[in-house]
């Protein structure tokens, strides 16, 4: 075996795919196990609150919408809707399907094809010559990449690989740092996507992605309209679809309206993401977006000397890049464009965008501009594996005088064969980014206070005091450090944009919505 011995790898895979179904009813949902039920949708109903009755979570939700898309729809246009908002506006009296999401005893939500082999993840582990794994700080997935001996034509033959089929790595180090230490690097979970074969000498390839199991996420182009949300509420609702947990570290941008017009789900958010300026990957079943220029204001991971390269290169250039931004916007309800300054004077980067206010525009002009700058001065470097090193984290370059200073990781690439095991990083220097200031909201004036009772919802709420709860995003804006403060203090790590709140918290409710 070519790869070094205080290296080891641990292979999850048994040869089948696991395709995600969207979730399964649990015994005793009220649904038969023959077939579908249907359900006459009264006064205050949601399709999250019908999948919580019938499927245990609300986050199911995708499951009756997608059964019952072409009714919701068209019934939400027969109401003056452009769209359903993907299921947020259903009406009393429309007859919805309510599927059997799975049968014989697989209640799961995971369809398994093919026969499990639970030594083959054994077998490549140990026949394994050589491994690369790629991890990404934004704007793709992570990728691995496995190539073994196949001698006996074992994988060419009846364990020949399957496109598709789950696969999961991790590489174990024993005495690498220093000694009787044992460390261990999950690479995460993957969806193999590219089988190859050469000979002689036989061998064989298998690469992977990270992906979620739920092809539609990358496959399936969609047409929709958001009204009236947020970035974080796209997010968990693609999320959702897709069957995968989100992880969102970021303000909450709203959005009045966003058309999502034959785009993959994949292709929208991670284009949604870069305009606002915030970092996106897909990594280990997770959607994880980030606000870019807080994840470079962290501390440094670690100390990076020149000492510790074993080869490097630099590069330093103002082609591109920019001190400022002259921004004209237009508000669809303004006829007039508007003209705002942003920066430093000097080298100025104009933009012309559409927003629904100006805080809006400076967010999609400070995203350009700050994304330039991220290449006035980058690094690419090699060096003996380090498992504290991950994209999206500091590091600190010393020993390579003028250009020293603090680099944001943008790429790792782990390499396992016959020389070692490296890590080839690209970097860029941290620079000044250009900052937008969010409109403060008015703490006094104009409105009351408000106690939540059990049972209160932003939702609720708004209807109550604005007579729509599709204005709940003023209570929350009002109320941002509060709720979110409560949540974490409730065990939770965000509120997920107002959808928690607890009895006891006092609130502003503002005047007129």
């Amino acid at each position: 075996m070519a790869i070094p011995r205080q290296v080891s790898l641990t292979v999850d895979y048994d040869g089948t795919i696991k395709r995600q179904l969207g979730g399964g009813a649990s015994s005793g949902s009220g649904i038969s196990s023959s077939g579908a039920g249907s359900y006459t949708v009264r006064s205050g109903d949601t399709l999250w609150a019908l999948a919580k009755k019938y499927y245990g979570s609300g986050a199911k939700y995708t499951i009756i919408y997608d059964a019952n898309k072409e009714i919701i729809e068209s019934t939400a246009k027969s109401h003056g809707k452009g769209s359903s908002d993907h299921g947020h506006w259903i009406w009393p009296g429309e007859q919805l399907v309510i599927p059997v999401a799975g049968s014989g005893g697989n209640q799961s939500g995971v369809q398994i094809i093919g026969t499990p082999n639970p030594k083959l993840g054994s077998i490549i582990a140990k026949t394994a010559e050589s491994l690369s794994y790629t991890d990404v700080s934004n704007g793709e997935s992570d990728s691995v990449s496995v190539s073994m001996h196949d001698i006996d034509k074992h994988w060419i033959g009846k364990y020949k690989p399957q496109r598709g089929a789950a696969f999961g790595v991790k590489i174990n180090l024993k005495n690498w740092n220093r000694k009787s230490s044992e460390e261990v690097f999950n690479c995460g979970n993957f969806i193999m996507d590219d089988i190859s074969f050469s000979g002689r000498p036989l061998s064989c390839v298998l690469s992977a992605v990270s992906v979620p199991a739920m092809d539609d996420f990358k496959s399936l182009p969609r047409t929709n309209t958001w009204e009236k949300t947020t970035v974080r509420d796209i997010a968990a609702r693609i999320a959702d679809a897709a069957c995968v947990a989100l992880v969102y570290e970021a303000d909450d941008i709203q959005i009045e309206e966003l058309e999502q017009s034959k785009q993959t789900d994949s292709a929208f958010l991670y284009g949604l993401a870069a305009k606002y300026g915030l970092g996106m990957k897909v990594y280990n079943h997770k959607i994880v977006i980030y606000d870019f220029t807080r994840y470079e204001e962290k501390g440094s991971a670690l100390t990076i000397d020149e000492a510790d390269m074993l080869k490097w290169e630099y590069n330093q250039t103002i082609e591109g890049t920019y001190t400022g931004v002259d921004l004209n916007y237009t508000n669809p309800d303004i006829e007039d464009s508007i003209n705002v300054s942003m920066g430093e004077e000097g080298r100025m980067y104009s933009i012309n965008v559409q927003a629904n206010s100006q805080y809006d525009a400076e967010l999609q002009a400070a995203a350009k501009a700050n994304e330039a700058n991220r290449k006035i001065e980058t690094l690419s470097l090699t060096i003996r594996a380090n498992p504290r090193i991950i994209a999206t984290s500091c590091v600190t370059i010393t020993g390579l005088q003028e250009i020293n200073g603090k680099y944001f990781i943008d790429k790792v690439k782990h390499s396992i064969g016959s020389s070692g095991y490296t890590m080839q990083l690209t970097l860029h220097k941290v620079q000044k980014p250009i900052r937008v200031t969010a409109p403060v909201a008015a703490s006094g004036g104009d409105g009351q206070w408000y106690i939540v009772v059990s049972g209160d919802t932003l939702w609720a709420l708004a209807k109550k005091y604005y007579g729509s709860g599709s204005k709940y995003s003023v209570i929350y804006n009002a109320n941002t450090d509060t709720i979110e403060n409560t949540a974490k203090e409730h065990g939770k790590s965000s509120s997920s944009n107002g959808h928690w709140i607890w009895p006891g918290e006092k609130l502003w409710i503002p005047a007129g919505g």
